[in-house]
């Protein structure tokens, strides 16, 4: 399988970021994030002093609970 940025969804070459949402079962979902969307994750939370959650946070939460893939 071929991973992608998780933000972006292009093809991964090395990733800086792996966000993983597990519960205590053990059911988890995870995500590679490239540089690019790094950096740029980065300076919004510079900017607004939070990090900006991504969709994909609420979307992988939500599939941990209901406990599917």
């Amino acid at each position: 399988m071929e991973n992608k940025c998780q933000i972006c969804l292009r093809p991964l070459t090395h990733w800086l970021l792996k966000i993983t949402v597990e519960d205590a079962a053990g059911y988890a979902e995870m995500a590679h994030i490239c540089p690019n969307c790094c950096v740029k994750l980065r300076l919004a939370s510079e900017r607004n002093r939070d990090l900006q959650v991504d969709p994909w946070m609420h979307e992988a939460v939500a599939r941990v609970l209901r406990g599917r893939d």
